[in-house]
């Protein structure tokens, strides 16, 4: 495939870039500060990061991998919180915080094959169901050392136009793991003829498929003015405090109506 084709980033896509990504700190914290006490601490659980009534991060970053999927991947009366902030904040036509929050709201969980790498900028992928070409721009990624097309990248992206760029739950999902999710997937009804029937509940079972491999400790976050990538999750606080575990019989926070029992808790 020309990979050149699908995306030549200029300087100027760089520095575009680079303002959104600054802008995506402040972004995510004021979104993460939506977040219905009660529904970390289920989150938590259906990832596997709760154990009994504590949740136990196995590295800083799962702390940032479960502020993402709280805000993406679990509705409140069927919008997931980042639709819900856009209903009550606006910002000016034309500005980057109005182009961003309208990318945010675009954004697309997909497991990802490495094909090439453009050094200093980015990496191109293709989806691994569909095939899809895409350019994720994202100078700490391309920098990292022996990208394997066998080691998917379990991530959100958004779209920034002719590219993407990584959210905050980029994880890398190895051969077996993958082999296994993809049963899972088939046999939840997730995958079907080849094709991701539901985009939430791969995020929800590839996340936690990928904590429970350990993929979090794998994973380093990038400084947006380019700066050597750090070992924290940009832009997440770290929650800290003890919660309770969510009731077997309590509704399933990811909106379905059934049961925690009978729908999230089981998968």
């Amino acid at each position: 495939m020309d990979f050149e084709a699908v995306c030549t980033p200029t300087w100027a896509d760089v520095d575009r870039y680079k303002r959104l990504r600054r802008l995506s700190r402040d972004l995510n914290q004021r979104i993460v500060e939506t977040i219905p006490r009660e529904m970390i601490p289920r989150v938590a659980d259906a990832l596997g990061i709760l154990h009994k009534g504590v949740m136990v991060f196995g590295t800083e970053d799962s702390a940032g991998v479960l502020m993402d999927s709280c805000l993406y991947d679990w509705p409140v009366e069927g919008k997931n919180l980042v639709e819900r902030y856009a209903e009550t904040h606006t910002f000016p036509t034309g500005s980057d915080e109005h182009e961003l929050l309208e990318a945010s709201l675009r954004a697309e969980y997909r497991l990802l094959v490495p094909e090439a790498v453009r050094e200093g900028v980015g990496v191109y992928f293709l989806d691994a169901f569909s095939g899809d070409p895409f350019f994720v721009m994202d100078m700490g990624l391309s920098q990292s050392r022996g990208i394997d097309p066998n080691v998917l990248f379990a991530s959100r992206i958004v779209p920034l136009g002719g590219y993407w760029m990584t959210g905050g739950a980029g994880l890398p999902l190895e051969s077996e793991v993958r082999q296994t999710l993809f049963r899972c997937l088939e046999a939840e009804g997730v995958l079907v003829d080849g094709k991701i029937a539901d985009r939430r509940r791969l995020a929800r079972m590839a996340t936690r498929a990928c904590l429970k491999a350990g993929a979090a400790g794998r994973v380093r976050y990038e400084d947006p003015e380019g700066a050597e990538p750090q070992n924290s999750p940009a832009g997440y606080p770290q929650p800290r405090r003890r919660f309770a575990a969510p009731g077997r019989n309590d509704p399933c926070p990811c909106g379905s109506g059934r049961k925690y029992k009978k729908c999230c808790q089981a998968g």
